[in-house]
C-alpha cells in the first residue's frame, strides 16, 4: 500500500516539475505581441529611444538655426 502512495507522490512531483518547466519556457514569450510589426517589447523600446534621440537632435538644430535667423534679421535691420 505504501508503494501506491509513493507512486502518487512521484506523479504529483513530476506534474509540478512539468508545470514549472512550461511556465519558465512561457516566460520567454512574455512581452511579445504577435500582431505588432516590432515583434517584441525590447525592440519597440529601442525604436522609441532612437526616435527620442532624433527628436532631441532636431530640437537642438532648430534652436541653432532659429538663433542664426534671428541674428541675421537683426543685422539686416541695423
Amino acid at each position: 500500500m505504501s508503494w501506491l502512495n509513493l507512486n502518487d507522490s512521484l506523479n504529483t512531483l513530476k506534474g509540478q516539475i512539468s508545470n514549472f518547466a512550461n511556465n519558465v519556457l512561457a516566460d520567454d514569450d512574455e512581452g511579445k505581441d504577435p500582431n505588432s510589426p516590432f515583434g517584441d517589447l525590447k525592440e519597440l523600446q529601442e525604436t522609441c529611444n532612437k526616435q527620442q534621440e532624433e527628436i532631441n537632435y532636431l530640437r537642438r538644430l532648430n534652436a541653432e538655426l532659429s538663433g542664426r535667423t534671428n541674428a541675421n534679421a537683426v543685422s539686416f535691420f541695423l
